[in-house]
């Protein structure tokens, strides 16, 4: 009997030794309304990959606070991508996404983009203000923000999922990100790149607190195509063991 008890306590003790596996993450960028134009990367072809890679815990770009609206609702204000997989995976979807402080607790309505007296009213103007800035346009376009995103719109609608992992378009995001906080710095403008980048920010880590709760698991974050290069790059930094980032769709073809 010591024998035996002895036996089951070692198992005990290996088991508990044994390392856990890594925290297997995909980041998936959605192309919102370019879904329904790019042939290599449909509606359809996203909701294959989230199917193969049968994540157990899946983030989406709604706010934490919107979750629970109906689909009606829910599909004036956010990508119907989002929508989609959050009717498709009951129980395993998290919303991770953010617009500010101030509406966090505020659900999603017409109103907190119209009134002129909420920031999320005062950021429409000020975006129409810049729109219309002679001035802007031209530091603009003398920084070669146009051109950034005319190759950000010519990926968006041809690219296949499996070629946006590449990162191709991340890296033209980076850019664009760092040449609107230089130009728009010191400018009435700065507040549209601080929203920009306060947004950012957030969804990156309300991501990486889904993970960082779900240990061992695989994790299934979708994002808008322009989130992601901050999300991959914070995870890019975590310890192999704690984490793998799966940075290809292999596992589509995997038996």
């Amino acid at each position: 009997m010591k024998y035996l008890l002895s036996i089951f306590c070692l198992l005990l003790l290996i088991a508990a030794c044994k390392p856990s596996q890594p925290t297997e993450v995909l980041v998936i960028p959605s192309l919102h309304g370019a879904h329904e134009i790019n042939e290599n990367y449909t509606y359809g072809d996203l909701m294959k990959i989230v199917k193969a890679f049968s994540p157990d815990v899946i983030g989406v770009e709604i706010r934490p606070i919107d979750m629970e609206m109906n689909s009606d609702t829910l599909d004036l204000y956010y990508p119907i991508e989002m929508i989609m997989v959050r009717d498709s995976f009951p129980g395993k979807v998290t919303g991770i996404d953010f617009y500010s402080e101030a509406s966090k607790k505020v659900p999603v309505s017409r109103e907190i983009f119209t009134d002129t007296t909420t920031d999320l009213g005062k950021l429409k103007n000020l975006v129409k203000a810049m729109q219309m800035d002679s001035l802007m346009i031209k530091k603009d376009e003398g920084a070669g923000i146009p051109k950034i995103q005319e190759e950000q719109k010519r990926i968006a609608l041809t690219y296949s999922a499996e070629e946006f992992l590449k990162g191709e378009y991340d890296s033209l995001t980076r850019k664009q990100y760092r040449l609107e906080d230089s130009i728009y710095k010191n400018t009435p403008y700065e507040a549209y790149s601080r929203f920009n980048n306060n947004r950012d920010l957030q969804i990156t880590k309300n991501a990486l607190e889904l993970v960082r709760k779900n240990p061992s698991k695989k994790v299934l974050i979708i994002v808008g195509a322009n989130h992601r290069n901050r999300l991959v790059d914070s995870l890019k930094t975590k310890k192999p063991t704690e984490v793998k980032l799966i940075q290809d769709l292999s596992f589509m073809t995997a038996d």
